[in-house]
């Protein structure tokens, strides 16, 4: 109780002086009329916010609970334990620097892959050395490709949930399906129901056009996103299939393969932004309500048909695209 009364006043504190702390970092999202068209200047601060409560949070979980996320701290050597939170931290101060003075793409994803490979390399737990699929009775060992694959995996989680964010709403909504989602794999954990209650929070200030996550808080949730699933599929063993993990994460996945493919083929860096994106598509025609609903409801439509419908994974990856194909082909009709 203690701790959730000092995590309250922590929260007021800084939504009192959620001006005065936009002013002092001076870190905003101007409007330019083409790919941003919000009104006024927007304090991209989401994720101060965010790692602000993260380490209070942390600090509370290592010294009085014995956890750290959603695991026992026995779970954890010292060098463990500090691996991940330098990850987490690098992530977010990634973030905060190309929100403040931009970062090339290619620098940032230097800087990813060093970041990541330090970090496996002396924690083997956040390694995919292998895995089990809903369709297959052998598991499948990646072997010497295992450092490439988890590598390759945490970096297309962080760039399809990067290009994803665009609308009032839209990130916070679908990192509150992920954790839930986790939520209720893992016996309702006190850490990922903080995790929902911060993120409602943020939202809430993102609706009202009062703060942005930036760059800094998709890459926060999205690490500690990636953490997790790990965690719970190599040490927790609450995800059983990678399949399961695959539909999760699906419909950013495709959103992110359509925009590369698209750009590609029309001789455009496929990292340069353009008004392409489902969220832009949806925008045009609907309601920011309305659009929220529809993104939401094509993330949920995989993982629901693999959990409760138990369909044949092929296909649900088949339907998945000829919808997803078919809706985008409406979207850009005129």
């Amino acid at each position: 109780m203690i701790f959730i009364f000092f995590l309250l006043i922590l929260n007021l504190i800084i939504l009192i002086n959620l001006k005065k702390i936009s002013k002092i970092l001076n870190i905003y999202d101007h409007p330019d009329g083409k790919l941003k068209i919000h009104k006024a200047k927007v304090p991209l601060i989401g994720g101060l916010i965010l790692i602000l409560n993260f380490s209070t949070i942390f600090f509370y979980q290592i010294f009085f609970q014995e956890r750290f996320l959603s695991l026992n701290i026995n779970y954890f050597n010292n060098l463990e334990l500090f691996s991940i939170l330098i990850l987490i931290y690098s992530y977010f101060f990634l973030g905060l620097y190309d929100d403040k003075f931009y970062l090339s793409p290619f620098k940032k994803l230097l800087i990813s892959i060093l970041i990541i490979f330090i970090v496996i390399f002396f924690n083997e737990n956040l390694i995919i050395s292998n895995f089990s699929l809903s369709f297959l009775e052998k598991r499948i060992f990646l072997g010497n490709a295992s450092i490439f694959f988890t590598i390759f995996s945490i970096l297309i989680l962080i760039n399809a949930l990067n290009f994803y964010d665009g609308i009032n709403g839209q990130s916070c909504l679908i990192f509150l399906f992920f954790f839930s989602y986790l939520l209720i794999k893992s016996d309702v954990n006190f850490f990922y129901l903080i995790c929902i209650i911060l993120i409602l929070m943020v939202m809430i200030l993102n609706f009202k056009n009062l703060l942005f996550l930036g760059d800094s808080g998709i890459y926060l949730l999205t690490i500690i996103l990636s953490i997790s699933l790990i965690y719970e599929y190599n040490v927790q063993k609450n995800i059983i299939y990678a399949d399961e993990i695959f539909f999760l994460l699906l419909f950013p996945g495709v959103d992110l393969l359509r925009l590369t493919i698209t750009r590609s083929l029309n001789s455009k860096n496929p990292f340069l932004g353009d008004r392409n994106h489902i969220h832009h598509l949806l925008i045009n025609r609907f309601s920011l309500l309305f659009s929220n609903i529809i993104l939401i409801s094509l993330t949920i439509l995989p993982i629901l048909l693999f959990i409760i419908f138990r369909l044949n994974s092929f296909l649900i990856f088949s339907l998945f695209i000829i919808i997803y194909t078919i809706f985008i082909k409406f979207l850009k009709i005129k």
